[in-house]
């Protein structure tokens, strides 16, 4: 999804909630024993203005975060039928679509969500599943970008979902109205900010895409690949903290012990001219093996060193075993849904810094603009391996000026 479609449904949940056309929602409250304690629905018009506002602070909070690490586009899997029906949609997505389909009306279509994403969502607390299905009337767009709200192209229906922790609040000396006095008051259930959702179907170039889900995970390095894949039947990527550690595995391997910092500079510098160019057209530049031949190519890397990398690309790229919360199923002997292998592919933004390069060892570290990485330099002075930056402002320790022996 570019950012202008993320951007487009991301602000149907930040509207005020009598514009909102979501048209219900509905919810499961389960417990630390995966038991379902509470459900409700409700059409989503009727409720008290303060309860809307609340449901679309959560379900907004699912468009957040960074693209391919907060918020990632799985490609849905098919499977191969033998029984020559040509029907290549797995029983995940079609209990997505009769989500859409029934407008989260039917009680069966509910409780079979529910009891799938009870059974492969690994928390050990308690939790609230929410759902709200909406149609959005996409309007017409002008050439210089103008809405045509009277122009609607296409009706796009969907479903979105959030995943919340549900926590108790603490208890604590507090003001009570009923008796105008303070007291100590008992603690109640707080909804938190979602730990997962999604939305179904993706909204791609401003269309609903069946075949893609928009998947939202607050941590960036517990993406919970396998309830992902069980629940959604989506196919998801590594981690993007998994994707940086390949590259780093397959950058050791391929350079052994010829890596310089320049040769690592330039490669940080190709890999971000890339990405910016790709900014310009809202796209993730997607690296499959052939391009990271050809950045580490203009890298200056040598020929005689990329001629294994078919090889060391396979045995670099593998599947992360599972995080924190998905390894206690197996810690437990409980039966893990078996993944499919991920593509074996990095996202180029994943694999850069922010806006700063860290360069460290045991005793120091040391972070610079990642657009002044040209003060930086490695050198052999005295037989010492020495690292070298070139000081053009004023330094401080520990914000005191200090000067430099030498310097007029």
């Amino acid at each position: 999804m570019k950012p202008s479609d993320l951007s487009e449904i991301k602000h149907l949940y930040a509207l005020d909630p009598e514009q909102s056309s979501i048209s219900r929602i509905s919810g499961c409250y389960v417990n630390g024993e995966k038991n379902k304690v509470v459900q409700f629905a409700d059409t989503f018009l009727t409720l008290p203005e303060e309860d809307r506002f609340k449901y679309l602070e959560l379900f907004r909070k699912c468009f957040s975060g960074t693209r391919d690490k907060n918020l990632l586009l799985l490609r849905q899997e098919q499977i191969h039928r033998d029984d020559h029906s040509g029907d290549m949609t797995t029983d995940e997505v079609k209990l997505l679509q009769a989500l859409v389909e029934t407008d989260l009306k039917d009680e069966d279509t509910l409780q079979e969500f529910y009891d799938r994403v009870i059974e492969h969502y690994n928390y050990i607390d308690n939790y609230l599943i929410l759902l709200a299905r909406q149609d959005y009337d996409v309007p017409g767009k002008t050439l210089d970008g103008m809405s045509l709200d009277d122009a609607s192209e296409e009706v796009y229906r969907h479903v979105v979902c959030a995943i919340c922790p549900v926590k108790p609040t603490k208890p604590g000396l507090g003001y009570d109205p009923a008796v105008n006095a303070f007291h100590n008051l008992t603690t109640g259930q707080i909804v938190g900010a979602p730990m997962n959702g999604f939305l179904y179907p993706a909204f791609i170039d401003r269309s609903q895409d069946p075949d893609h889900i928009l998947y939202y995970t607050k941590d960036s390095v517990d993406i919970r690949a396998q309830f992902a894949n069980a629940v959604l039947g989506g196919i998801t990527p590594l981690a993007a903290a998994g994707q940086k550690n390949v590259f780093t595995t397959l950058l050791t391997d391929t350079l052994e012990e010829d890596i310089e910092l320049e040769t690592v500079l330039q490669i940080q510098e190709n890999l971000q001219n890339l990405v910016k160019e790709k900014k310009e057209e809202q796209e993730s530049p997607v690296l499959k093996k052939d391009d990271v031949c050809r950045i580490l190519r203009e890298s200056g890397i040598e020929e005689e060193k990329l001629k294994d990398m078919d090889q060391r690309f396979d045995e670099a790229f593998v599947f992360d075993p599972g995080t924190d919360e998905e390894s206690k199923e197996a810690e437990n002997g409980e039966e893990q849904t078996e993944m499919p292998e991920p593509e074996k592919v990095f996202v180029a933004s994943n694999l850069i810094p922010g806006r700063k390069l860290e360069v460290k060892n045991a005793d120091f570290t040391i972070r610079i603009n990642t657009d002044r990485t040209e003060l930086l330099e490695t050198r052999v002075i005295d037989g010492k391996k020495c690292l070298l930056i070139e000081l053009e402002d004023g330094v401080y320790v520990n914000g005191i000026p200090i000067g430099v022996r030498g310097m007029e």
